[in-house]
């Protein structure tokens, strides 16, 4: 999904710090709406599921990739694939680029190279070390919207167990950090969904140690509705578990049986079930996870222009700075506006570099002829 329905602001309100102020600029500049008008002028139309997401109305990658390329071309911007960059380097004139097959120099280099997640696609942090040759600190890398590892017993099923709609606070130290809110998947491994590849994202970001999940698995639903419901859904059941498979998946059910007290009624059953308490055990490498954590530090860029504080003429866009969000179309978008907002600023410093000075002008001999409008 390439992004969200949502205006700037409410955008950005859920990046949290240091993200949403540093993004501020380009995402106001260059809101959802903005996007969404760019795809649907360069030929891909979206569209926007029930959760706020928006997806191409293909529902396929591919055309968005397309997209981009068609739109490339039609610029006559040369596309050089297969030739992996070695090196960026200062010289007098800006900057060389040194390449397999050959090097290119710069007044202003853009890096652009997302972060260290998904290294089957050559994600493996060039753009950072590039970086970091230049003079510029780098976060370590941390892995965000990954699983979270959990007690044997929560896991190993046979099959996926989903819990559709579950707040999860997050518990570290003693204090609560967090919530996040959505479907929670449980697999053989790990806890998936949004919810959880949120909550490690905010492990990774808030660098939490001794974490706990408290997780309300009806947010909907007050105590006393919940256990009212349970209540006629019992039909005369003096079974626990059996009450539970009516609401839940029946391997979760006989677990969370375990945890209540013996003979609970529906009151304190329904308070387990907006009260269970899981102990995180880690989370998934950075490999399996869909965003990096960490990256070029924000306070060697500038947010006004994504240009670099410590080298004039050197720019980032995207996931190669230490910017990540929430699942659901964050970070394609943080990706896109911080790309849009360098590009309009070197193409306008291009333009000013080309136009020449009203002396110089004066100073050109008078056209003959009426030429070519």
């Amino acid at each position: 999904n390439v992004t969200r329905e949502a205006s700037a602001e409410g955008l950005l309100s859920a990046y949290g710090e240091p993200v949403a102020p540093f993004l501020a600029e380009a995402v106001t500049a260059f809101p959802p709406s903005a996007l969404r008008a760019w795809f649907q002028k360069n030929g891909l139309r979206t569209t926007v599921h029930s959760d706020g997401r928006v997806f191409p109305a293909s529902e396929k990658a591919d055309d968005v990739v397309h997209c981009f390329r068609d739109a490339l071309r039609g610029n006559e911007v040369p596309l050089v694939l297969n030739c992996p960059v070695l090196g960026v380097e200062r010289e007098p004139q800006g900057y060389r680029v040194r390449s397999t097959h050959f090097s290119l120099v710069a007044p202003r280099v853009l890096l652009a190279t997302g972060g260290v997640s998904y290294p089957k696609t050559g994600s493996v942090g060039d753009g950072q070390r590039f970086a970091r040759s230049l003079g510029h600190r780098v976060t370590p890398y941390r892995p965000g919207l990954a699983g979270v590892e959990l007690e044997p017993r929560w896991l190993g099923h046979r099959r996926e167990l989903s819990l559709p709609d579950a707040e999860v606070a997050i518990w570290s130290q003693g204090r609560e950090v967090a919530r996040t809110r959505g479907e929670i998947l449980l697999d053989r491994t790990c806890a998936r969904g949004p919810a959880m590849v949120n909550a490690s994202r905010v492990i990774a970001r808030c660098q939490l140690r001794d974490v706990e999940f408290v997780i309300d698995l009806f947010p909907k639903e007050g105590v006393s509705q919940l256990a009212g419901r349970l209540l006629k859904g019992a039909r005369g059941k003096r079974d626990v578990t059996s009450v539970l498979r009516g609401v839940l998946p029946m391997e979760v059910a006989r677990e969370l049986v375990r945890d209540l007290p013996v003979a609970a009624g529906e009151e304190e059953v329904a308070q387990g079930l907006k009260n269970w308490r899981l102990r995180v055990r880690g989370v998934r490498p950075l490999k399996e996870a869909m965003v990096t954590v960490g990256g070029v530090q924000l306070a060697d860029i500038d947010p006004a222009t994504m240009e670099s504080r410590r080298s004039p003429g050197l720019y980032f866009a995207g996931e190669v700075m230490d910017v990540d969000g929430p699942t659901g179309g964050y970070n394609l978008h943080a990706a896109f506006a911080t790309a849009r907002l360098v590009v309009s600023l070197i193409a306008r410093g291009l333009g000013r570099e080309a136009r020449p000075s009203r002396a110089a002008a004066r100073a050109q001999p008078p056209r003959r002829g009426r030429g070519r409008r």
